[in-house]
């Protein structure tokens, strides 16, 4: 297997406290990493920097390499492009609180072009079937807010939408 994530000498701060020292790390490609520590450690902050999600917070900043596969993470590609690559999935989870559970799921389709409403209603149908919700909600798609869903529901629709 090839290095998937390369980490070099990563050091980030939230203003003037450093939350992360020095990491240097190596994940193969096409394999489950799992991060374990004790809370306030920096793990989210580490996942954060994997796809410049750090960088939104006031203040955060960053000093060191990140590589995915062949890319560099912070030299020569926006942080919209590597997001396009590297996702996420939250603990808690984080619908859009004013969008409807379609358009929370449509999202990004829309903000990469996608303009064709029969293509956007069977992506989104067949992402929320794989996700185990469309039984719970088809009814709903267009009536009720993502934030209205029970916990577990917004965990499955926010996986619906990555």
């Amino acid at each position: 297997m090839g290095v998937g994530i390369q980490v070099e000498s990563l050091n980030a701060w939230y203003g003037s406290t450093q939350a992360l020292h020095d990491i240097r790390l190596k994940m193969e490609a096409n394999r489950a990493t799992a991060l374990i520590g004790p809370s306030g450690c920096g793990k989210s902050t580490f996942i954060r920097c994997l796809n410049r999600m750090h960088e939104t917070t006031p203040g955060a900043r960053i000093e060191g390499k990140v590589r995915i596969g062949e890319l560099d993470a912070y030299d020569g590609i926006s942080p919209t492009q590597l997001r396009r690559r590297v996702g996420m999935v939250f603990q808690k989870p984080n619908p859009f609180p004013t969008m409807s559970i379609y358009d929370n799921v449509a999202a990004g389709l829309k903000l990469n072009g996608y303009r064709d409403k029969k293509r956007l209603d069977n992506i989104v149908e067949r992402s929320l079937q794989q996700s185990a919700l469309w039984d719970e909600v088809k009814d709903a798609i267009h009536k009720k807010s993502g934030a209205s869903l029970s916990g577990g529901q917004q965990q499955r629709l926010c996986i619906a939408r990555a």
